[in-house]
């Protein structure tokens, strides 16, 4: 029973309906068969009562003629005319022999009409019901904004493959509620970073703007000048900041278009952009023996992402960095390592964030959005990034072809 209940779990609607249907007219055909032979079998039994009633009371006349109209010629018997035995049955007999002989045929109908209401009830109870069930309720709760459930229906039939897009449809809107609540989240991380940083400048400006309204008129001219100066300094950070944030908010709006290159030929510009950004740092590119491949990516992500990678590379490197690019299923990875002092612990928890800085060189002409401007356009191209020490620092950065 369970192998035959799997057999119609792999079949289509289509053919397990051809065979209820066929197992309904079977099973009509047969009953109508075996009640119209009972049917007929019970008349049977009323007119054999009769008959042999009849032979026993009159043992010397023919059953079903008369024997009024009987003349004899030289020992010959000639019957004239006929007599119906059921003249004999009671009304009672009479009407059931009816309905027996009407029922005789009547019962092909009913029996057809019967196992039709029957395998229809069971089609939709075997076939249907427990897929509408399952695709109402997650309708119901998909349109509450309920998402944290799993539509599972095992048949592989029509309605299985039905509630197979089902999930697929609910998994993809989780993790679009998912993506949008991460840059929600994303979002409110980044303006607290920002209205942060923009502290400092900001209090810089409004207590030099007072110095110079209250003592402008009893400063020397040097000191006018300085005063000056650092305002434009402050200035053109609070610019530099605006000028990232619209650079962000872009990103979030990019499109991913991927474009088939030779491998060969994405490592050779690669090579060429490194050995401009790295200057007098020593550039080590490793290559995979194998070339022939192409890659299909989009190149300006790629390149971007590079640069940004190269350039963090330079600022904290000793005197050499090391680039690696290799494909590997469907991935793209790209690699950049220095010989610096490496990550510290403290700051491979939180370098991805924005506007997280080190305590190291250069924090006032770099706000700390190389690395998740890198993170962002990784994700965006349906990848991520890694970082990790070996003998500096080491960036990988992984793109989805």
């Amino acid at each position: 029973m369970g192998k035959m209940k799997h057999i119609f779990d792999k079949r289509s609607i289509k053919t397990v309906f051809i065979i209820y249907t066929l197992v309904c007219l079977l099973a009509a055909l047969l009953l109508s068969l075996i009640l119209s032979n009972i049917c007929q079998m019970m008349q049977a039994q009323i007119y054999q009562t009769y008959q042999v009633r009849y032979e026993m009371d009159n043992p010397d006349r023919i059953i079903g003629f008369d024997s009024s109209d009987v003349s004899e010629q030289k020992g010959v018997v000639i019957y004239q005319q006929p007599m119906s035995l059921f003249e004999h049955f009671t009304s009672f007999d009479r009407t059931v022999y009816e309905i027996f002989g009407v029922l005789s045929v009547g019962v092909y109908p009913i029996c057809f009409l019967i196992c039709l209401v029957i395998t229809s009830f069971l089609f939709y109870k075997q076939q249907m019901q427990k897929p509408f069930v399952i695709l109402d309720k997650a309708a119901a709760r998909i349109a509450e904004r309920d998402l944290d459930f799993h539509i599972a229906y095992q048949k592989e039939n029509e309605l299985g493959r039905l509630c197979t897009s089902f999930e697929k449809m609910r998994q993809a809107l989780q993790e679009n509620n998912k993506e949008m609540w991460r840059q929600i989240e994303e979002r409110k991380r980044l303006n607290a970073a920002f209205s942060h940083d923009l502290r400092t400048p900001l209090t810089v400006l409004k207590g030099q703007s007072e110095l110079l309204a209250q003592y402008a008129d009893k400063m020397t001219a040097e000191k006018v000048i300085h005063t000056a100066d650092l305002m434009h300094r402050h200035i053109t950070r609070l610019e530099a900041y605006v000028e990232t944030m619209g650079d962000l908010q872009r990103l979030e709006d990019i499109e991913i278009r991927r474009v088939s290159m030779p491998f060969a030929e994405l490592c050779t510009q690669l090579k060429e952009v490194g050995m401009t950004i790295c200057g007098d740092k020593q550039l080590i590119c490793e290559l995979p023996v194998e070339q022939t491949k192409r890659v299909c990516v989009d190149f300006a992500v790629v390149l971007r992402v590079y640069e940004n990678l190269l350039a963090n590379a330079v600022r904290f490197s000793e005197s050499k960095i090391i680039t690696q690019v290799k494909v590997q299923d469907e991935f793209l990875y790209l690699s950049v390592c220095d010989d610096g002092k490496g990550f510290a612990e403290k700051d491979l928890k939180n370098l991805l964030k924005p506007f997280y800085k080190t305590s190291e060189k250069d924090d006032d002409k770099h706000f700390g959005m190389g690395l998740h401007i890198c993170k962002i356009l990784c994700e965006k191209h349906g990848g991520s990034i890694q970082l990790c020490n070996q003998t500096g620092a080491c960036v990988t950065a992984i793109f989805r072809q």
